[in-house]
């Protein structure tokens, strides 16, 4: 190496007073925290079409090489709870457990879907009316929960509420979930990467997919389709910089946004079109690969599994 050729190397590294060493250390490279399969809407029946398609998603799901660590359900587990009797959903969770059980080998941590919710009009008076049952199907802690895993950590919402004129549902989160939102992100600190997960999406564009929701000219988004209390989340949000993704599932399409330093990912839909189709609206019934890393960043590979 030439005289010219050290001094031009040299140029290129920081020098500090008082000192007689060159810093020669790089920017550390991100790490890779977790990889994890989001898998929502696979409104399972006891039939064998939609359960031969949720068996081969996940095992799409496990095929890879570089293998997802867990699953997260976005919601909507089986086909419909809300207006069928005991005898039919429970059905429906068999035809569930049942392919798991051949089929599944990866942990699950799951979050209610509207679906997922027990509204029978004749089962009012029954101790697993409403959202018990399937928390106790789903063997999770609660309707909503948090959990950390590999340095992130991770919020389930339950974001189905009954009307006040008890007639299905409306998106929000209501005022006891919502108070402990607040102090379990304040326990958190502002640090820690935080990942959020609700079966309706906080904030998605999804709600203006149909003509049907331009009434004279203006458009009218469903309270079933975006949380109500939306504006409310997004500056909770804003006060917690390690707040960096939500995601969501309910749409069964596929978009994302990215908002105050938030990435909003709505996750499509394993089902597709309910079974009757592999694509609703533009987008292919699939899947999604997460990877979270250490500086908060994240990253989505949305795959068709068949």
């Amino acid at each position: 190496m030439n005289r010219r050729t050290i001094l031009k190397s040299a140029a290129l590294l920081p020098f500090v007073s008082g000192s007689n060493e060159l810093i020669t250390s790089a920017p550390m490279a991100r790490q890779r925290s977790v990889r994890f399969a989001y898998i929502g809407d696979t409104h399972i029946l006891p039939e064998a079409k939609p359960m031969e398609g949720v068996a081969k998603c996940f095992h799409h799901a496990q095929s890879h090489s570089d293998k997802p660590a867990f699953v997260l359900h976005g919601g909507d587990v089986i086909m419909d709870a809300l207006a069928k009797d005991r005898s039919d959903v429970q059905k429906q969770w068999d035809a569930w457990h049942t392919v798991m059980k051949a089929d599944n080998s990866l942990p699950i941590e799951y979050c209610i879907g509207n679906h997922d919710v027990w509204g029978f009009e004749g089962a009012k008076a029954d101790p697993q009316y409403g959202k018990k049952w399937a928390v106790d199907l789903m063997k999770i802690s609660g309707r909503y929960r948090s959990f950390d895993r590999n340095g992130w950590h991770f919020i389930i919402l339950d974001s189905v509420q009954p009307r006040p004129d008890g007639k299905w549902y409306t998106g929000h989160i209501d005022p006891e979930q919502l108070d402990w939102l607040k102090q379990d992100l304040a326990k958190t600190g502002t640090k820690t990467p935080t990942l959020v997960l609700s079966h309706i999406p906080i904030f998605s564009p999804t709600g203006f997919f149909s003509e049907q929701n331009v009434k004279d000219g203006n458009w009218s988004i469903s309270g079933g389709l975006v949380l109500s209390n939306t504006p409310e989340l997004l500056k909770l949000f804003y006060q917690y910089p390690n707040v960096k993704t939500a995601l969501s599932g309910h749409m069964h399409l596929l978009d994302r946004v990215d908002y105050n330093g938030v990435t909003y990912l709505c996750n499509g839909a394993v089902s597709g079109n309910w079974w009757k189709s592999d694509t609703y609206q533009q987008t292919k019934a699939g899947y999604a690969l997460i990877d979270l890393y250490d500086d908060g960043t994240v990253e989505r590979t949305y795959l068709q599994y068949t």
